[in-house]
């Protein structure tokens, strides 16, 4: 019997002892049950979430944050809608539109913020060690192929309750009509859907970056997101 211990004790010191010089990295894996991995992928989705809010829905979030990167211009209109009055002498209504927008959207941050966090909330995660080990996005990436639809059709109520309070409708409809009187061609665009469209391009944009940070830099992370970083 002493001897079966001491052969038991011998096998149970190699195993441990080959663990720790395990240069795989597999051992480590195993410390970490799923349930902890989708904490930890939630709790960096959740930190980005309120990064982006944070950043984007305050005073000048979008106007002028990291040298206006985020600022709703309505570029795509600029062939035809905004050349067109800006040769009649309509600049001002171009500029009071990027503003108005801009305001508004910057005001969207409670109900954007609620938006997000149902969405975190709702998504269902099959691979949990593709988006732990994978690219420095892979966690925003996977919440926007999922929740992009779902976070779209959320955002579209406070956009438009907020359009007539910032007087947004009433800038764009004086200028499609004037629009309308030195242009044959007509104008086919959907400026509700627009401002959507760029308020969640830049929360991704935010979320990545954050995203990134979590990974890379320690103080961006909570207990929950330590098995996330890199460094």
């Amino acid at each position: 019997m002493k001897k079966l211990s001491i052969t038991l004790i011998a096998i149970f010191a190699a195993v441990t002892f080959f663990s720790c010089k395990d240069d795989s990295g597999l051992y480590v894996e195993q410390m970490y049950t799923d349930a902890q991995k989708e904490n930890a992928i939630m709790a960096c989705l959740d930190a980005c979430a309120d990064t982006a809010v944070a950043h984007l829905f305050v005073r000048d979030g979008f106007y002028t944050y990291k040298d206006m990167d985020y600022r709703i211009s309505y570029t795509t209109l600029e062939s035809s809608l905004f050349d067109t009055l800006t040769r009649h002498g309509y600049d001002n209504l171009i500029d009071t539109l990027i503003l108005r927008t801009n305001r508004l959207a910057e005001n969207c941050g409670p109900q954007v913020s609620t938006a997000l966090h149902a969405a975190i909330d709702s998504l269902n995660i099959t691979d949990y060690d593709a988006l732990v080990k994978g690219s420095d996005d892979a966690i925003t990436d996977y919440f926007e192929l999922y929740e992009y639809r779902h976070l779209k059709s959320s955002f579209q109520t406070p956009v438009s309750v907020r359009m007539p309070l910032f007087h947004v409708s009433e800038v764009w409809n004086e200028m499609v009509q004037h629009y309308t009187e030195y242009a044959a061609a007509p104008l086919n665009f959907d400026i509700q859907n627009y401002i959507v469209e760029q308020m969640l391009e830049a929360i991704l944009t935010e979320m990545r970056a954050e995203e990134a940070l979590v990974r890379s830099d320690s103080t961006h992370r909570n207990d929950a997101m330590k098995l996330l970083g890199k460094d």
